[in-house]
């Protein structure tokens, strides 16, 4: 056996068995610090894994020179795939580590020789008997295990995560998935686990770092993170080329850059490491952010396109899985670097990066409107956007607004622009936008180019051209509607008509509530289409026409009428066994939001999640819904339901079928979520960039409300005051009146106060808009009880409300519920019954030593010492 005073020799160069030296101007992480010690605390096994520049050998480094435990170090490299070599290695790092310890038990260790003997197993057998020997835990951090190669299960990093005693923490660091099975880990011991998501940084993180490198507190930190999701590298790529570009005048001043040098990193750092088989197939399927198996395995030209795709999503390759959509998943890349891999792909060999484009646009033209003509026009092929637009813009009309198809069409160069079919789609986004003038000039100009269409071409032109014929200038259609017997009726008929006509007028219905304009024109237009369907068809159409104008109500203020339509709706369409179909996602929707409104947040939800499910192809109902879902967990303060909805609305953000602009709502919503998980300055920040109004009503509103919570009441009331001649729904002008209230009362204007309250209650009794109200409740407490006394018409309402506050209604929970993680939160809910450690362990597929370590670590951040403490104290906070 060595003497202990002899073991000064390192395996080879120190480096690998050193942590890596801090960066100048690297970012602490305290945040991944602490979950790194908390998951090391409670695991044998943790894996650190996410694509190249999340800086995980950095904070790595951090971690174990600040951690309590002895930490041994070992890089790899691509020579490590030789067994002998990794076992060397392994051994000299944890013998370099154990050499500091002046404890009993570490004999075994120092005394063995690093060297593989012939017999691998005997090897691994001592010196797995060796780790028996310690007395204290210890360590053993391996960073780049990717490197490794397949080889790494087989070998001495495989043995010890199977067979390690738990004297040995195993740390395992890489870029993607790892050959050593994981999920007995998971569904056994448990498995400690820090990927991308957790590594990214956080917009306070993105902040903080601008500082760090000169960035003033004017920098637009919100944009730059929203622009790199968070990748590390990207922010710190993004920060050097301002600082170098620094002499250089900014249009905006504090703004972002808006393009990333990293096409060379991404070359260098990630695609030249790997397979170039598979580095071939990213840079072509990254021509389109989303994409499916099918459209894999047309970029690829090859039947292995689908292989490939999954093996991406196996080795963490910046591509996420998401919902199922027409039968398959979709995948999405990592924006930032989709982008990068197009500029490396256009760099060298462009031609086929416009010939990609243009599969990419075949595959999506009668898919997705937006997605065909965004790769039409890179592929350089117009034609190919003209023949999806001209095909299905009146089906883009049900899920978009008038100026996003606008956009599209005026986005067409020269001469596709003046193609007689565009004309003739702008001609009627000029009319529903109430310019008859511009309408009736772009309709002769269509019509003095018809010689360039084909047969079918022209009868469809022809077709749309009778339907719309009858919009006058003010984009209002009078159908000359009479009323018989108590019914309206309409001269128009079916006669020469179509069916397709009758399928229009439904759907330009439709586009109408979308719209959120008055009825008037959408129920004409319904009532046409039941003169010219048969009756097979007309329940189908006056029970979609019944949810569409519920959920017109729901957006136009009038809740009580909403929920009766929509569940009128609902009840016709189980009869007819529809509630599981999509057309029946506007009335769930209707529903929810009269929910929310109401301050029923538990109904709210329920319906929420069913038109989001149900919705999720057809805007605006599936973003809509996940906007309401984060409003009603935000609400609650649930942030266990709050990490679901967020995901929910990140899974729509910038992409759907017919993909739509909702950064205004989106960015409010991001805003309430870190509020509600108390960040109000990065709440703050979040929305700044918004301005003070000149979006959406909604929008407006609860931007108002949240700049005069987080303390900028001078663009509070300037958001306001923009929304003048839009408060026409029921709560936003609650809302409204309420943030101007308690404004008016924090500058002393007692009178203003009261009258705007007075407005207030007037708006929301009719419909019980509450939510307004419980969302300021204990700024309006003692103001309420004024106003009783100030004067009111309205006094059972107000004595409603404030008897809704003394029987205290659910409130923001504690802080420390959100501390416990998710399986600590399953652990408490099944200790509330007189289930044993062994039987949670059986319902939830864990060790019965997981159940223990999680009572303990509940135990600790309750301040409990039995089951029976801890479930007062849960109680007592809300959580229970």
């Amino acid at each position: 056996m060595r003497d202990r005073l002899e073991v000064e020799w390192v395996p080879g160069p120190q480096f690998k068995i050193r942590p890596p030296v801090r960066g100048l101007g690297a970012l602490e992480r305290p945040r991944l610090e602490s979950a790194l010690s908390a998951a090391a605390d409670s695991h044998r096994l943790t894996l650190v894994a996410a694509p190249a520049g999340y800086g995980k050998s950095t904070f790595l480094g951090d971690w174990v020179r600040k951690c309590d435990l002895p930490c041994a170090w070992l890089s790899l490299d691509r020579f490590d795939t030789q067994p002998a070599r990794l076992f060397h290695g392994v051994v000299g790092a944890i013998q370099s580590a154990a050499s500091k310890l002046p404890l009993p038990g570490t004999d075994a260790l120092l005394a063995l020789d690093p060297s593989l003997a012939h017999d691998r197993a005997a090897s691994y057998d001592l010196l797995l008997g060796a780790l028996e020997h310690l007395t204290e835990p210890i360590v053993l951090v391996i960073d780049d295990v990717h490197l490794a190669g397949p080889g790494l299960a087989n070998g001495i990093v495989g043995v010890l995560a199977a067979s390690a005693p738990p004297s040995l923490r195993l740390v395992l660091s890489g870029r993607g998935h790892t050959s050593i099975q994981l999920e007995r880990f998971r569904y056994g011991e448990g498995l400690g686990e820090l990927r991308a998501a957790e590594l990214a940084f956080t917009l306070e993180e993105v902040a903080q770092f601008a500082s760090a490198l000169g960035q003033d507190q004017t920098f637009d930190a919100g944009s730059l993170w929203k622009m790199t999701a968070g990748w590390p590298v990207a922010v710190h790529a993004s920060l050097v080329s301002l600082a170098q570009a620094r002499n250089v005048p900014l249009a905006t001043p504090g703004s972002a850059p808006t393009h990333v040098p990293l096409a060379d990193y991404v070359a260098e750092e990630i695609l030249d490491q790997i397979e170039p088989s598979l580095a071939e197939f990213i840079l072509r399927a990254t021509t389109s952010d989303w994409l499916g198996r099918r459209l894999a395995v047309e970029l690829e030209g090859r039947p292995h396109g689908g292989v490939l795709l999954e093996e991406c999503l196996r080795n963490g390759l910046f591509i996420e899985e998401h919902e199922y959509r027409a039968g398959e998943s979709m995948f999405r890349w990592h924006s930032l670097f989709a982008a990068q891999c197009r500029r490396i792909l256009q760099r060298r060999d462009p031609l086929l990066a416009e010939r990609l484009h243009r599969v990419a646009a075949r595959y999506y033209q009668d898919v997705d409107v937006v997605e065909c003509v965004a790769q039409a026009l890179q592929g350089r092929a117009p034609r190919q956007a003209v023949i999806s637009l001209g095909a299905h813009w009146l089906e883009f009309l049900l899920g978009n607004d008038v100026q996003t198809l606008e956009r599209l069409c005026l986005d067409l160069p020269a001469p596709w622009g003046e193609d007689p079919e565009i004309l003739m789609i702008r001609s009627v986004c000029r009319a529903l936008s109430g310019d008859g003038t511009a309408a009736a000039e772009l309709t002769d100009r269509a019509l003095s180019r018809t010689f360039a269409l084909d047969a079918i071409r022209r009868r469809r032109l022809d077709s749309y051209r009778a339907l719309y014929e009858p919009l006058p200038a003010d984009g209002r259609l009078d159908l000359h509607t009479e009323t018989v017997d108590g019914r309206s009726t309409t001269d128009i008929s079916g006669d020469g008509r179509s069916s397709s006509f009758s399928t229009g007028l439904f759907l330009l219905a439709q586009a109408e509530f979308r719209l959120h304009r008055t009825g008037e024109l959408a129920t004409a237009l319904l009532q046409a289409t039941g003169a010219t369907a048969n009756p097979e068809q007309l329940e189908a159409v006056e029970i979609c026409a019944q949810a569409e104008l519920a959920l017109a109500h729901s957006i136009a203020g009038d809740l009580v009428s909403a929920d009766e339509l929509g569940t009128a709706a609902l009840e016709r369409g189980e009869a007819l066994g529809w509630n599981s179909r999509q057309r029946m996602a506007p009335a769930w929707l209707a529903r929810g939001i009269a929910c929310y409104w109401n301050d029923d947040l538990k109904a709210a939800r329920t319906c929420l999640t069913k038109a989001q499910r149900l919705g999720s192809e057809l805007f605006p109902t599936g973003p809509l819904s996940a906007i309401y879902r984060v409003l009603v967990d935000c609400a609650a303060g649930d942030l266990a339901r709050l990490a679901d909805s967020s995901a929910a609305l990140e899974s729509f953000h910038g992409r759907g079928r017919y993909a739509v602009s909702w950064n205004a709502l989106d960015t409010i919503a991001v805003a309430k979520i870190a509020e509600a998980r108390g960040d109000r300055d990065g709440a703050l920040r979040t929305v700044q960039p918004l301005g003070a109004g000149g979006h959406g009503a909604l929008a407006d509103t609860l931007l108002a409300e949240l700049l005069r919570r987080e303390g900028d009441t001078a663009a509070s009331q300037r958001c306001a005051e923009s929304l003048a001649d839009r408060r026409g729904s029921s709560y936003i002008d609650t809302c409204l009146s309420l943030t101007e209230a308690i404004m008016a009362h924090g500058s002393g204007d007692a009178a203003a106060a009261h009258e705007r309250i007075e407005h207030a209650v007037l708006r929301a009794e009719p419909e019980t808009v509450l939510r307004p109200f419980a969302e300021r409740r204990e700024e309006l407490a003692d103001l309420l009880v004024e106003h009783a006394v100030w004067g009111t018409a309205h006094e059972s309402f107000i004595a409603a409300l404030m008897a809704r506050e003394t029987q205290g209604e659910t409130r923001l929970r504690a802080q420390s519920y959100w501390n416990l993680t998710e399986r600590e939160r399953e652990v408490l809910s099944y200790m509330r019954s007189i289930m044993t450690a062994a039987e949670i362990a059986e319902a939830l597929y864990i060790s019965v030593n997981t159940v223990k370590t999680h009572e303990r670590s509940i135990y600790r951040k309750l301040g409990a010492v039995s089951r029976r403490d801890a479930l007062k104290t849960a109680a007592k906070r809300g959580i229970v």
